[in-house]
């Protein structure tokens, strides 16, 4: 993604300014959008892309504005490369637009002779230096700077603090920040927003490493009970397939007849519910997109990778009966991949189903919307319990790794994870199978 902003000198008005206009392009497309800000030319930085910081210049007001509208572009496409799917214009225009509010900035000539002073040591201001140093700050062994998933993390913890400021009508204060706030902020995340007990451990995560930052390495007072706050996390159901599923999945046969008269079915109760006309001719390639989706699931329960890593390995990273893969997606770390055939995961034969028919070369080809056309695979087979998606399908990996007896280090080692903690965020637990484990290594079911 490329985002470039611009100064429409054809579109100067009679007072001497002219609109700021935001140019967007991601994997083919072009999108144009005005930020309803406007500034004279002697103003605006046709290098940085941004308003000068001169006397008289709304420098202040203009370009924490273009930022938020620049990071939530990049939100957006982190979002849905994280789904596997292409990004719609209609929902990059939405995420840009609400960061900018469309408010109007505009430059007044009265206010030429005042000097207008960046708010110095504010919350968001401090926040974003955090982040710019977080950004050119090495990472690991490799040296090499932050993931743009990360990344995209840290901006959205931002917006939601912003929003709360906005939600309550308040600003925050580093001193401030008590229990009894931490409490209010809880509350508005879930029971307000009603978002879920992990998400709101995320951002209190990030929230106290900044202060921690902000205490330690700028010396300011920041409130002492920040260092009381919790990030809770919860592990619920067993969040992959059982090898029953697994099976069913993999069992699909997109050849045959009933198969595919289901299918056709299933094209027309979707076409039914989005009201759009479901061309005739085009039902072939449709039901071929649903089994390149439903093989990319596999891949990712077969190999433990992440959609985006798994878009770009190629036979040139197999390595006899092991796949390595080097720069990550999220950590930037190399995999070693397990890359042979087993009762349960068949790499080897799911790749070679498309060796020598792919560009680059792909272990299986890219499929945009992946997740979802994997809600018509999920229909297919009749799975209720949770919904499927390349998540899922790198859940399914280290669990099913694991009941198989592999020792979480090498599974670890497989995925990418560096710390134990984040690895068994990915864990399941299948109750049936402890019930069967259990059962099998009971005295008395041995003894009958």
């Amino acid at each position: 993604m490329k985002i470039t902003r611009q100064l429409r000198i054809d579109a100067l008005a009679a007072d001497g300014t002219a609109p700021i206009q935001l140019t967007i392009t991601w994997e083919g497309n072009r999108l144009r959008l005005g930020t309803g800000a406007v500034v004279r030319p002697e103003h605006w930085d046709d290098a940085g892309h941004e308003v000068r910081a001169v006397r008289g210049a709304p420098y202040a007001a203009i370009n924490p504005r273009l930022n938020r509208a620049t990071e939530a572009a990049q939100a957006a496409q982190a979002k849905a490369t994280g789904e596997g799917r292409k990004l719609p214009k209609e929902e990059l225009k939405a995420a840009v637009d609400a960061a900018l509010h469309l408010a109007p900035v505009v430059e007044q000539q009265a206010a030429a002779a005042v000097v207008e002073q960046p708010a110095a040591n504010t919350f968001e201001s401090l926040y974003r230096e955090w982040i710019k140093e977080q950004l050119h700050r090495p990472r690991g062994q490799s040296g090499k700077p932050m993931a743009k998933t990360t990344q995209a993390g840290f901006n959205a913890t931002l917006q939601r603090f912003l929003g709360y400021e906005q939600a309550r009508g308040v600003a925050l204060y580093l001193d401030q920040l008590d229990l009894a706030w931490y409490q209010d902020f809880r509350s508005y995340m879930l029971d307000e927003l009603g978002q879920g007990l992990n998400t709101f451990g995320k951002h209190v995560t990030r929230l106290k490493t900044f202060l921690s930052w902000a205490e330690g390495e700028k010396d300011l007072q920041v409130h002492k009970h920040f260092r009381k706050f919790t990030a809770p996390k919860k592990r619920g159901a067993v969040d992959a397939l059982s090898e029953k599923e697994l099976h069913q999945v993999a069992d699909i046969d997109f050849g045959d007849p009933s198969t595919r008269e289901r299918l056709l079915e299933l094209r027309q109760e979707l076409g039914r519910a989005t009201g759009k006309h479901q061309d005739e001719g085009s039902a072939h390639a449709w039901i071929s997109t649903v089994e390149l989706a439903r093989d990319k699931f596999l891949e990712c329960c077969y190999t433990g990778m992440r959609i985006s890593d798994a878009n770009r390995a190629a036979w040139q990273h197999v390595r006899g009966q092991m796949i390595v893969l080097d720069n990550t997606a999220k950590n930037e770390a190399t995999v070693y991949i397990p890359f042979y055939d087993d009762d349960l995961f068949k790499p080897v034969a799911l790749a070679e189903r498309y060796e020598h028919r792919t560009p680059f070369d792909l272990l299986v080809p890219e499929c945009y919307r992946t997740n979802e056309f994997l809600k018509v695979v999920q229909r297919l087979v009749g799975i209720t319990r949770l919904n499927l998606t390349t998540k899922i399908g790198r859940k399914t990996f280290v669990t099913r790794k694991l009941y198989q007896g592999v020792p979480a280090r090498l599974v670890m080692q497989a995925t990418g994870h560096q710390t134990e903690e984040a690895f068994n965020h990915y864990v399941g637990v299948d109750e049936l199978k402890l019930v069967e484990e259990f059962m099998r290594k009971s005295p008395r079911r041995r003894a009958a």
